[in-house]
């Protein structure tokens, strides 16, 4: 049986927790990127949605992914018996849930937008991460999205900053594909992961001039960084 302690822990290592940081980054960098908005808690619904419907993906992944994990990856909390599949699909639905309700409390774009990034999020996950070519093009698409939900309603002269952490993020996934097998990689993946933080950081710089705003992206590097000295963050 697990203690309390030891379940919170398989949970934590379930949704990789550090890289929930890495997702609240990018809608949160969307939002200075336009200049913010009025009433303020909107950030807060927007960050949490992107934080909510990345670790769904996170645990959809592990979901659809058991009997490779099973080979490759043994010690992850599904095929270690840690949380059993089923729970973690349901853990999946409500965390998906969770942040198209956040984007919703938003208004009408912001749905629309997590609702776009939730069906990318879930045709990676069931298929097109099968293929080579197709896998890092839709995670760089779930990255664009994730960038835009903090943005919202935005001319697109302003897409540039998402589409360059999209870019960022299909070569991260594509340079990930065999890191399961090399020690090495996998620090560079982790690297790559954290960067994320920094270069939503920099969009905020790059796009309105904005030091505060960047510094504050930049701050969830802290967490992300504290945790994944503890946590596996692939």
């Amino acid at each position: 049986m697990l203690t309390s302690r030891s379940r919170l822990i398989a949970y934590a290592r379930l949704v990789r927790l550090p890289n929930a940081f890495t997702a609240m980054a990018d809608p949160l960098a969307g939002w200075f990127v336009v200049g913010g908005g009025l009433p303020t808690w909107h950030v807060v619904a927007l960050t949490l949605s992107g934080g909510c419907l990345y670790t769904s993906g996170i645990v959809l992944n592990d979901y659809f992914d058991y009997e490779l994990d099973r080979r490759e990856r043994p010690e992850r909390p599904l095929p270690s018996g840690a949380i059993s599949r089923r729970t973690a699909a349901w853990l999946g639905v409500l965390l998906m849930a969770g942040g198209l309700g956040s984007a919703a409390a938003v208004d009408a774009t912001a749905f629309g937008i997590a609702l776009f990034l939730a069906a990318m999020i879930f045709f990676y996950n069931a298929w097109a991460k099968q293929f080579a070519g197709l896998g890092p093009l839709v995670m760089g698409t779930c990255r664009f999205a994730n960038f835009l939900l903090g943005m919202r309603c935005s001319p697109p002269r302003l897409w540039l900053a998402p589409a360059a952490l999209g870019i960022y993020c299909t070569a991260l996934t594509w340079i990930a594909r065999n890191e399961a097998a090399n020690a090495k990689l996998q620090a560079v993946v982790k690297r790559m992961l954290l960067g994320i933080v920094v270069v939503d950081a920099l969009a905020v710089l790059v796009a309105r001039g904005d030091w505060v705003g960047a510094l504050i992206v930049l701050s969830l590097l802290v967490p992300a960084f504290a945790l994944g000295k503890a946590f596996a963050m692939t």
